[in-house]
């Protein structure tokens, strides 16, 4: 380590010992994917999605011994949001922000690591590290909004899932449903599942009077389906009235 003055780590996911910053003369840091002390954690950029923040960036910090993503902060760079930025499309954005941050501190490193700020306490906000059980969506619990904003955090990581007659059943190409197709689920229980012709999707009532539309989902067991195939397979002409999510 005698040839390095300071380290770098992103996404490492891990504390890293006091005797290994200690090797680095200038200390270590570390780019962040939120604006400290926002996103605390292993999943700043989903949770930034999944709360429908308008904006969001990049944080380098210095890294200190035995706590996560509390040093003092060296740069910070803000961006904004797209209302229908999905995962994959802000983490490719906050990559590239990050890397011309760390460019821009090189430039004049002494400087950069002389005019530091600590994080203000009382606004650290936490994402924690997720699990595959965060994608079950809960009908009555969560509006069309909120159910859209986990499918853009979870894209490309995993499906939003529901059940179905006991089977779980994967959703994608999910969006939002205009509000005159709403009104075709007005009084019902969230969960209901009708089928939209016009829109060539499945239409499901969510929480707060709000629906999301369904154009293709995966049976457990089965593979890729159409919103059409399934309201062929499931609800045109059945004797049951009324089909349901749970």
């Amino acid at each position: 380590m005698s040839n390095f003055h300071i380290g770098i780590v992103v996404s490492f996911g891990r504390l890293i010992p006091t005797k290994i910053i200690k090797l680095f003369p200038l200390g270590m840091l570390n780019v962040h994917g939120s604006l400290l002390p926002k996103w605390r954690g292993a999943a700043p950029i989903i949770y930034s999605l999944i709360n429908g923040d308008h904006q969001t960036g990049i944080t380098i910090m210095k890294i200190k011994p035995k706590k996560f993503d509390t040093g003092e902060i060296v740069l910070q760079k803000q961006i904004n949001i797209s209302e229908h930025e999905t995962l994959p499309e802000l983490y490719t954005k906050l990559a590239k922000l990050g890397a011309d941050a760390l460019t821009e501190i090189f430039e004049d490193l002494s400087q950069a690591l002389q005019f530091t700020k600590p994080q203000n306490e009382v606004d650290a906000t936490y994402a924690p590290k997720i699990t595959s059980s965060i994608a079950l969506v809960k009908w009555d619990e969560m509006s069309a909004k909120i159910v859209y904003n986990l499918h853009r955090a979870l894209l490309g990581l995993y499906p939003l899932s529901t059940k179905f007659q006991d089977k779980t059943v994967k959703l994608h190409d999910i969006t939002i449903a205009e509000e005159s197709i709403t009104r075709k689920l007005d009084g019902e229980m969230p969960g209901t599942v009708i089928y939209d012709r016009i829109s060539d999707a499945l239409i499901i009532k969510c929480a707060g009077n709000s629906c999301i539309s369904v154009k293709k989902l995966i049976i457990q067991g089965k593979s890729v389906m159409k919103a059409r195939d399934f309201n062929n397979g499931f609800i045109a002409g059945k004797k049951e009235s009324k089909i349901f999510f749970s």
